[in-house]
């Protein structure tokens, strides 16, 4: 008994431990999880730097950067995106060298040419999802990183090898040193609030079931829920394909949810009541509490258990595919696997074309005019400001509001700037070896995770780290050139304050024009359908897609205003009315 009650004691010590830090560093405003994540990535970044030099690869600092860009809090998306990256790097990398090769070092040819293929980046990134689109994105700004930094086309073959080792150490230090130190299960975390939210839906069905109707219950409250549980899928969905089936089917459980409350709002808004059914209420309660309980045998049975009440109901259809959809996810928790009914349509995403076209018109105009006036001037710090408006209209592209977005970079990148410049003045000219420059870097990116977890500078966080590592160029005999590193920091982060302009400017994107993208698309689809006369799989392929709009549309609408909040109910109603009215014929 004594060996178990110290080690009882011990955990409990260290649980401790932990609430008590976390606490202490939240009355700072740190956020504890965020000051690990950093240390451990500045550690990782640290040693990827070393072995950079260490290897005699010119351009070290890459492969700390990358190791920042790669790192993730969870095993599954460290994994996967380390994957795109690196195969971002090697058609980037690839598509850099072929330009270099083609233009000859004409100026004006070859940033239209990157000008081009940066667009059709931007434009399939717009329209991808999760780490398939950072991919994309990744393939588009490395290949300005080898057209844009090449000196001279002998250099050529070893920007573009150096570029591709550099990134591949970097990847392989964030994988073993994130893999080491992530834990397993924290993609579990998402599973537990599908749930909870899971349980408190049923619990609110019950109440409507008990009453006889849905007034004064808080549906659309629980929608949003399911809203940005949906949003999170994209990042469970990472690194395996048991990851990727799991949040296939998370999805198609909280879209069976969206599907009960679509057609109990239709059935309200129509006049139409339910009936007071307290043995189907009395079920939905029992089936809630197994699933807080979390017993898979007791949730498999009461979810079995709803099929002869719901059967008796106006939402029969869109209960059993609840059933259908956490019977699937019962049976991939048990074994890993799924049985063969999981359908494909159920899951289709939405993709936002406008957007897209939006987006790559934005980069060509931005870029194009970039290279024209490199092509006049021929000023060199012009080829980083190039640099970075391909990052920054790219990588960006699809934030909610790009903008403001840009704002926090410019601040990031801006300190990195100025903190860079200071130890290139400062420091650098009295160091007598790339080892010595080195060191000068390791306090800034071993310590850059403080403000990537302080509530106020986390926004700018990442930026900073990767501009001031972009910026540390280290070479022999270092001689400072203020003329020459002033401007090249002042174009680097002028690029940002250029995209935030052209953010507002060309085609403005914010949430109201995504929401206006997302009517817009609903809008288009249901007259699609209007004209079509749809087999049973397209129908369900075409309910995939709405029921993924809406969700959009949900979460786009708790940030904005009460009036966006009206709108989503609207076209709730609005699709669903058109969907049934679509079944009501197949089944005619």
């Amino acid at each position: 008994m004594a060996p178990h009650a110290t080690l009882q004691e011990t955990a409990q010590s260290r649980y401790w431990w932990m609430n008590a830090t976390t606490t202490k560093f939240a009355q700072f405003g740190f956020d504890y999880t965020r000051f690990r994540f950093g240390l451990r990535t500045g550690s990782a970044a640290c040693l990827a730097l070393f072995l950079a030099w260490a290897l005699g690869l010119e351009h070290p600092q890459w492969a700390a950067m990358t190791v920042w860009s790669v790192s993730q809090p969870t095993r599954g998306l460290l994994l996967e995106k380390a994957g795109f990256r690196a195969l971002g790097t090697i058609i980037g990398t690839s598509v850099g060298i072929l330009i270099v090769i083609l233009t000859q070092d004409i100026t004006l040819l070859a940033g239209l040419m990157l000008t081009l293929w940066v667009v059709a980046c931007v434009y399939t990134s717009t329209l991808l999802h999760g780490l398939l689109s950072y991919g994309a994105v990744l393939a588009g700004y490395s290949a300005s990183m080898v057209v844009l930094l090449t000196r001279t086309s002998d250099a050529l073959l070893h920007i573009g090898v150096d570029r591709f080792v550099t990134v591949m150490l970097g990847i392989l230090t964030a994988l073993v040193i994130g893999w080491l130190f992530t834990y397993k299960r924290a993609e579990q975390t998402l599973v537990n609030k599908v749930r909870r939210q899971t349980a408190a839906n049923l619990q609110l069905l019950s109440k409507a079931f008990a009453q006889g109707s849905i007034e004064k219950l808080p549906v659309h409250d629980h929608i949003t829920q399911l809203a940005h549980l949906e949003t999170q899928l994209i990042d469970h969905g990472s690194g395996s394909p048991s990851a990727h089936l799991s949040a296939k089917l998370l999805r198609r459980l909280l879209n069976a949810q969206l599907g009960i409350f679509a057609q109990l709002e239709t059935l309200h808004f129509s006049g139409a009541r339910l009936t007071p059914y307290p043995e189907l209420s009395e079920a939905l309660q029992t089936c809630a509490q197994a699933i807080i309980d979390n017993d898979p045998k007791r949730m498999r049975a009461t979810v079995i258990a709803l099929h002869p009440f719901v059967a008796k109901t106006p939402v029969a259809e869109a209960f059993f595919e609840f059933e259908h959809a956490a019977t699937e996810r019962l049976a991939f928790r048990g074994s890993g696997a799924a049985a063969q009914s999981v359908r494909t349509p159920s899951v289709l995403l939405h993709r936002d074309w406008r957007g897209a076209k939006e987006s790559a018109l934005r980069t060509f105009a931005v870029m194009a005019l970039i290279s024209i006036l490199w092509a006049i001037t021929g000023w060199a710090p012009l080829a980083f400001l190039l640099l970075g408006a391909s990052v920054m209209l790219t990588l960006f592209s699809t934030a909610e509001n790009p903008a403001k977005t840009m704002y926090f970079v410019f601040i990031g990148q801006a300190a990195g700037a100025i903190l860079a410049l200071s130890i290139q003045a400062f420091l650098w000219p009295h160091t007598n070896s790339i080892f010595t420059m080195l060191l000068c870097l390791v306090p800034i990116v071993l310590l850059a995770g403080i403000p990537m977890a302080h509530n106020r500078t986390s926004p700018g966080s990442m930026d900073f780290i990767l501009v001031f590592l972009l910026l540390m160029q280290p070479n022999l005999h270092y001689e400072f050139d203020a003329v020459q590193s002033i401007s090249i920091a002042l174009a680097v982060t002028a690029a940002p304050l250029l995209a935030m302009a052209s953010y507002k400017l060309l085609f403005p994107t914010n949430l109201r024009s995504r929401q206006r993208h997302l009517l817009q698309a609903l809008e288009r689809e249901l007259q699609d359908i209007e004209q079509r006369s749809l087999t049973k799989q397209q129908l369900e392929r075409y309910r995939a897609r709405f029921y993924h709009r809406l969700f959009k549309l949900y979460k786009i609408a708790d940030k904005l205003d009460f009036n966006a909040k009206l709108t989503a109910a609207r076209w709730l109603l609005r699709v669903q009315q058109d969907l049934n009215k679509h079944q009501s014929t197949q089944t005619a």
